[in-house]
């Protein structure tokens, strides 16, 4: 794909300033917490989502954790700087009209569904949080192509309910490129990690990604909380189970059988109203 292509037809955002600002103190070998305290702090959002995470079950704390600078200790660095920028990124999405809510709410959906994922299976070490970044940033090029030609956007939107075709066949002929090389150009002009970039790249063309790395692991996390919200409805105008044939497959690939699956579902459930009232407020 012609990166050229993808320029002349979207306008790629700059990273947000707070996600900017975080990277900036992480990067740093002299940061205190009390600097990163401070911004998280700022942004209402940020905060409520860092505390969410870092009370869940994935950490396993006997106690609450209430305050921020307690959450960087139980998280670190690394975490914090994944959750800031992914949480950041709401902002690609606040347009307020029905396309940009569904978007979200699929992204959001994918995010929870991937960390129930990467909690349950074995044969991978990855990070929860990193699953739950990677699910929550895995479709931003849909929202960049929305934002960038919103009229023609709109079409492929209705193309995929009207025909139920997934999204990146529709937008190849609308488009001549899908929301994956958009995302894959774009966190490579933010210096995300190589893992990220590929997922972002090729969560539908898992293929391609070579057999080292966690990167095909991730990848597979994504697909199945993928295939979750897309049976369920979520971002959608109803379930597109048509959309998901290959979720045995993942299942198969990450060391799921159907009960630890039907669990997953149950706490998606669960999770996903509660954490989209925090994650929109």
């Amino acid at each position: 794909m012609n990166p050229e292509m993808i320029l002349k037809e979207c306008t790629l955002p700059a990273m947000p300033h707070v996600a900017a600002r975080i990277l900036e103190i992480t990067s740093d070998p002299n940061a205190r917490v009390e600097d990163i305290q401070r911004v998280i702090s700022s942004d209402q959002a940020l905060a409520s989502r860092v505390l969410m995470l870092a009370n869940s079950a994935f950490y396993g704390m006997r106690r609450n954790v209430d305050t921020i600078s307690d959450a960087i200790f139980v998280l670190g660095f690394e975490a914090v700087k994944k959750i800031s920028i992914a949480v950041a990124t709401r902002e690609l999405y606040q347009v307020h009209g029905l396309i940009e809510q569904k978007l979200w709410e699929h992204t959001l959906g994918v995010s929870i569904a991937a960390g129930l994922i990467c909690s349950k299976q074995s044969l991978h070490e990855i990070p929860v949080e990193e699953s739950i970044v990677a699910g929550l940033l895995h479709d931003i090029g849909k929202a960049v192509m929305n934002q960038s030609q919103p009229e023609r956007y709109a079409m492929v939107v209705e193309t995929v309910y009207g025909e139920r075709i997934p999204f990146y066949k529709v937008e190849e002929g609308f488009f001549g490129f899908t929301h994956q090389e958009v995302g894959e150009l774009l966190f490579k002009e933010w210096g995300f990690t190589p893992d990220l970039i590929e997922v972002a790249g090729k969560h539908h063309k898992r293929h391609e990604i070579d057999a080292g790395g966690n990167a095909g692991g991730l990848c597979d996390i994504v697909r199945l909380a993928d295939c979750i919200c897309l049976r369920l409805g979520v971002g959608y105008r109803g379930p597109m189970p048509e959309l998901c044939p290959d979720d045995t497959v993942r299942m198969e690939m990450l060391g799921i059988g159907i009960d630890e699956a039907e669990e997953i579902i149950g706490g998606f459930k669960e999770k996903y109203i509660s954490e989209k009232l925090s994650f929109m407020s």
